[in-house]
């Protein structure tokens, strides 16, 4: 039997190639073989604006039926934020302030009293993202860009992109991540910490604006803080209090200093986006291909635990059992025999293992 996990690219030489995609139809500046850096823009297109709604008939105190007469704007009509759209007359109605325009926009509607309103449009500009090459230019739609360096990806993300020199807090992955050690050197840096106790790093990470955080874990009673946090925050174990694996922690420490691109955006349904950290390598670096398909599971696979007793552990498959197995919840499936960085030997079911390449 063939059996293909899920997987996490932890590597420390790869091909990454990603899509950059606009959100509507629009125009590609770069075209292919380009060279661009992390903040070019490589196409942009017209965003339309908010369409809000002015209720006539309850700013003015009227019906419905008689609010349409007060109204003092036709559809198609460009107004200003603060533009008188409807007033009364006489006595009442130059003691009421009338009803006037939240934004700057177009009326799109006038009926039963209600007015839409639509925003001014605005421009987007897609960003690269990544330092690369241009490998494909789809035509009004994006790019997609190349380049060749470390990948880790994580189990957890939230809160976009963001691009920044590495810094690592801490030498080893079985230390927590302290707020002591995130000081005003932090600004502007992605930093690296092996898991996040309580808030406090959280605030003062905000407070000398660092670009985004990578941890192994994070306490779940945090999830709603990390969610609205002004930058991205990626974890490479999940949530708990799980040291990140030596393999990652070993990684980023090498490449401590160097810039890098943090995407921590996650769609496990679907699209299926992991976030993920990209570290480029210098100019004039040779470039490696590596196999982005998926993998079936083997012998000799590095492996990530998923399920209790030892989540986040990682470790090798030494033997795959031809004929389902009892495992410790009583239940007959298909297992490896995976040997931990530790020694111990387990016997784990395939569907609670994640291959780490």
């Amino acid at each position: 039997m063939i059996y293909y996990p899920t997987e996490t690219r932890v590597t420390p030489l790869t091909t990454i190639r990603r899509e950059r995609l606009l959100p509507s139809r629009g125009q590609v500046l770069v075209g292919p073989g380009e060279v661009v850096g992390a903040a070019d823009v490589v196409a942009r297109c017209l965003m339309p604006g908010e369409v809000h709604v002015v209720d006539v008939s309850r700013a003015l105190g009227v019906s419905r039926e008689k609010a349409d007469k007060y109204i003092r704007k036709s559809v198609g009509d460009t107004v200003q934020e603060g533009e008188t759209l409807a007033a009364r007359g006489g006595l009442v109605g130059l003691l009421q302030p009338g009803c006037r325009s939240p934004v700057d926009g177009q009326v799109i509607a006038v009926r039963h009293g209600v007015i839409l309103i639509e925003g001014a449009t605005t421009t987007f500009e897609l960003r690269a993202h990544i330092a690369g090459q241009v490998t494909n230019v789809m035509a009004h739609v994006g790019v997609v860009i190349a380049t060749t360096g470390a990948l880790i990806q994580g189990a957890w993300g939230s809160g976009g992109e963001a691009e920044g020199v590495l810094r690592l807090l801490g030498d080893s992955p079985q230390r927590p991540l302290r707020a002591r050690a995130v000081d005003v050197g932090c600004h502007g840096t992605i930093i690296v910490g092996s898991w996040i106790l309580d808030e406090e790093v959280l605030h003062k990470a905000e407070e000398v604006q660092v670009r985004g955080i990578v941890a192994g874990s994070a306490n779940a009673g945090l999830l709603p803080i990390l969610e609205k946090l002004p930058f991205p925050v990626m974890l490479t174990e999940g949530f708990g209090t799980l040291p990140m694996s030596q393999h990652t922690f070993s990684l980023l420490q090498t490449n401590t200093g160097r810039e890098v691109m943090l995407s921590a955006d996650t769609k496990i349904r679907w699209a299926g986006k992991r976030p993920e950290l990209v570290i480029p390598l210098r100019a004039g670096e040779d470039l490696t291909h590596d196999d982005e398909m998926p993998q079936p599971l083997e012998i000799g696979a590095r492996v990530r635990l998923l399920r209790a007793p030892h989540l986040g552990a990682i470790g090798q498959v030494k033997e795959l059992p031809p004929f389902p197995q009892i495992v410790d919840s009583g239940i007959r499936t298909m297992v490896a025999v995976v040997e931990l960085e530790d020694g111990e030997t387990v016997l784990a079911p395939l569907a609670n293992l994640d291959l780490v390449r």
